[in-house]
């Protein structure tokens, strides 16, 4: 069983597309948070990437200015955390296949063997793929944690019509935010109309001067 969820921008700014095919995340109801620099996934052993190291190989249908942004997003997660994308070698048996599929999704956490990261040509901005590459590691959409309620209000007459369960929270599936703190800032939040059928806020921050930042990241949160 695969489990989709639609998402964070997929156009310059704004995707409503698939954006990660859950299968570890229903088997093992567990979520991932890395911390910049010091952190590690906290998804079951079974799901993680050994040693944080994630082999890859790349749709030769890219051309050379789209692997270009494809190589300074895998630079910035190898400078900035603890986790390596690496060419896969004849000895990988679990890796990851960048292509250009159908929109943006990518399957989350380690799944076993081949699994996919779809980043079409509307997808190659460096925000959109460590975006997507966050669901490999293991991370959900920050409004969607169980906490949420604390910092944000789901505006649902609003959202877009069927487009409900991209807004509800996945508390039922056994998640933790393991004490890391809400981050309106992250690059894993939704715009503040994002997914909205009539132009007005489906989230709307508790803090009010956020709601309008909310979803504007283009790089890791710092810390």
């Amino acid at each position: 069983m695969l489990l989709q969820v639609n998402s964070k921008p997929l156009l310059p700014n704004h995707l409503v597309e698939e954006d990660f095919i859950n299968a570890a995340f229903v088997r093992n109801n567990r979520h991932a948070k890395l911390r910049q620099r010091r952190g590690s996934v906290s998804v079951l052993e079974s799901d993680k990437w050994p040693n944080g190291r994630i082999p890859y190989v790349l749709s030769t249908a890219y051309t050379p200015q789209q692997r270009a942004v494809l190589a300074l997003a895998i630079s910035a997660y190898n400078a900035k955390t603890c986790i390596r994308f690496v060419p896969k070698t004849s000895i990988d048996v679990d890796y990851v296949d960048i292509a250009k599929i159908d929109g943006c999704f990518a399957d989350f956490s380690r799944v076993g063997g081949r699994q996919q990261v779809s980043l079409v040509d509307e997808c190659i901005e460096y925000a959109t793929i460590i975006h997507e590459f966050m669901h490999v590691i293991g991370f959900i959409h920050e409004h969607q944690r169980e906490d949420r309620d604390g910092f944000v209000r789901i505006v649902w007459e609003n959202v877009i019509d069927g487009a409900n369960a991209d807004f509800e929270k996945l508390s039922s599936m056994g998640l933790s935010n393991y004490g890391e703190r809400y981050d309106y800032f992250s690059i894993m939040h939704y715009e503040n109309t994002e997914g909205s059928k009539n132009g007005r806020p489906t989230i709307v921050a508790n803090v009010p001067e956020y709601s309008a930042l909310m979803g504007k990241s283009m790089d890791f949160t710092q810390g």
